[in-house]
């Protein structure tokens, strides 16, 4: 199991015990079935999302969402998700994708509530509301494309955010502030130039090791589950990136001060500790938030960093020297670069 599934495993089985016990049983069933337990954790909170929204409304006379029984599921309604997908988009402001994938998340758990728990061959759940809801898609890849196009970063604007990555941010009113970027720096620019010179995902960064990176080939091997297949691949990345993850290296051990043994390339201190340990997702997905902000470019997440590799490398390379650099199997998936290539000048 990899890292992240690792940390992501411990978080999940803390979770789940304050979800109803039907959730907690499907979330159980699905990791005796090698389900990912990253992908569980996000059903997880997708589902306390839900569950938090309808319960105050529905059932207001439950006090916690533990006490939530599978024969009270029958009180929803078709009307009650198409309200909860009206409430994603309005009071959340979520992008379609984001919410295209709360309600495959449900439609998941309603449909193996309705199909496995049965009660003298009747199903205690009803019906399953999710089953038949449908939201409209975008037409096609072009559509999906336009919309990234103003979140990527242009190949003009790379340059420049790496280099304020590594020395830009200036916190004139905050000593502390400024002290951290100050030590952190070097660790940042690297994850960042990483990210746009490869195009691996946050959780490839995570789960890397001083042993899957080699500086003098310029290429890291990241490890991929895909179904129940787990596969290793090869993915290079540019003199930039290189340069940076020599100049972090060089200071990682001084820097965070590891226990002995510890083998994560990247490491972060946290508060009140004295020994650096693994980063996390979440602390570089909020790194590279604050820096994207201050910058000016406020849309900019980690993805649309991978993204921004994506539309680059798109331009001067074949759809299978895409495959084999994003560790793609889907055409599809790559496509949306294809285009949006052609749609930034």
């Amino acid at each position: 199991m990899k890292v992240q599934e690792s940390r992501d495993l411990a978080l999940l089985s803390e979770l789940i015990d304050d979800l109803p016990l039907a959730v907690k049983c499907f979330i159980e069933h699905k990791l005796d079935h090698d389900r990912s337990p990253s992908s569980l954790l996000e059903y997880t909170r997708d589902f306390r999302i839900f569950f938090g929204w309808i319960a105050p409304n529905l059932w207001p006379f439950v006090a916690t969402e533990k006490e939530l029984t599978l024969d009270m599921f029958n009180d929803i309604t078709r009307e009650h998700v198409q309200e909860f997908a009206d409430y994603l988009t309005t009071s959340r402001n979520l992008q379609y994708k984001s919410l295209v994938r709360k309600i495959h998340s449900l439609r998941s758990l309603f449909t193996y509530l309705h199909l496995r728990f049965e009660y003298n061959e009747t199903p205690i759940l009803k019906r399953n509301v999710f089953a038949t809801f449908v939201m409209e898609r975008p037409s096609n890849n072009i559509e999906v494309a336009r919309q990234l196009q103003n979140k990527v970063l242009r190949f003009n604007e790379i340059p420049a955010f790496v280099k304020f990555v590594q020395e830009g941010v200036i916190e004139k009113n905050n000593v502390q502030a400024q002290w951290f970027h100050n030590q952190n720096r070097a660790r940042d620019v690297s994850i960042v130039t990483l990210l746009l010179e490869s195009g691996v995902m946050v959780s490839d960064i995570v789960n890397l090791d001083l042993d899957d990176i080699s500086l003098q080939d310029g290429y890291i091997i990241v490890t991929r589950q895909q179904a129940s297949v787990r596969t290793k691949h090869r993915i290079t990345f540019g003199d930039n990136a290189r340069s940076y993850l020599y100049d972090y290296l060089k200071v990682r051990t001084d820097t965070y001060t590891p226990q002995t043994g510890e083998r994560a390339l990247f490491l972060a201190k946290p508060n009140g500790e004295t020994q650096g340990k693994r980063i996390s997702k979440r602390a570089i997905q909020a790194m590279v938030k604050k820096y994207a902000t201050k910058f000016g470019a406020s849309e900019v997440t980690v993805r649309q960093l991978t993204h921004s590799f994506g539309v680059q490398y798109a331009a001067t390379n074949t759809v299978r020297n895409m495959k084999q650099q994003l560790a793609q199997r889907n055409i599809d998936s790559l496509e949306k670069y294809l285009i949006l290539s052609s749609l930034i000048d």
